[in-house]
Formats: structure tokens, C-alpha cells, sequence
């Protein structure tokens, strides 16, 4: 009987500590100000733009208006938001980016690692476009970092 009653209490004991250990590693690790050293752009595109984009990486990739995405939409429904994360800074870099585009709530991607050369994360949207207020022609989209990590 007591075996179980240790078997139960042991792991119980240890949660604490593990909470413990991951606010730790946020405290010792966070550093959003380090987001001036990180380069993120962010586009909608069609299917056959990601393509491309995979094909020749290091060309920039051309965003659509709001009425060329809309038309599309109604077409194929097929359009990606996709994000592009490069490191400029010296510092090993990981974290959660949070991305809007207009359509919905916020999408949030977890970065493991953001290299020197340029990530692309690659995510399915639907929705129809809906001009801004100021009349910018192109999709709003705005990012911000909620968990940003250095070591």
C-alpha cells in the first residue's frame, strides 16, 4: 500500500519543479528586444506564387492587390499566408510569432529557430480581402513577436 501511495506522490511532488523550470528558462531566455535584429516579411499568395517562391528562394515574391486575391478566391480559394524569418543578429533566436491578416484571429507560429538565411512558413487562408480604411490596394497584414527567445 505504500509503494502506490509513493508511486502517486512522487510525481506529484515534481510538478512544481517543472513548472518551475519553465518559467525559468522564459525569465533567463526571453529577450524581445532582440526583434530588431530579426527581418520578417509577410505576403498572401496564390499556390502557384509558393511554388516559385520554393523554386527560387531568394526572389521576392510579388504581392497581389486586394481585388486580384478576391478574384482568385472565387476561383480556386486557394491562397497561403506565408512568413519569411532571418536572423541578422549573432544570438541562437526561437519563438512565437503572432501574424494577422485581416480574415480572422490571429495566426500564431512557433518558430524553433531562426536562421541566418531566410525560413518560410507556409500557412492555408480563406476568407474574402476587405479594403482598409486608409485605401492601401494591397492585403493589411501586421505581426508581432508574443514569445521572443536568445541564448
Amino acid at each position: 500500500m505504500k509503494f502506490w501511495l509513493l508511486i502517486v506522490l512522487i510525481p506529484i511532488a515534481l510538478v512544481p519543479f517543472a513548472l518551475k523550470a519553465d518559467l525559468t528558462k522564459k525569465l533567463l531566455f526571453s529577450n524581445k528586444n532582440y526583434a530588431k535584429q530579426i527581418e520578417v516579411k509577410t505576403y498572401i499568395l496564390t499556390q502557384e506564387q509558393v511554388a516559385q517562391l520554393f523554386k527560387e528562394p531568394n526572389k521576392e515574391p510579388i504581392q497581389l492587390t486586394i481585388e486580384e486575391l478576391n478574384k482568385i478566391s472565387n476561383e480556386t480559394k486557394n491562397r497561403y499566408i506565408v512568413i519569411r524569418v532571418k536572423n541578422l543578429g549573432n544570438l541562437h533566436a526561437w519563438g512565437v510569432l503572432s501574424c494577422k491578416t485581416g480574415l480572422r484571429n490571429p495566426i500564431m507560429i512557433g518558430i524553433p529557430s531562426i536562421k541566418p538565411t531566410y525560413s518560410d512558413y507556409v500557412i492555408c487562408i480563406s476568407g474574402i480581402f476587405i479594403a482598409s480604411p486608409d485605401q492601401n490596394i494591397y492585403p493589411a497584414t501586421a505581426y508581432e513577436w508574443t514569445e521572443l527567445y536568445t541564448k
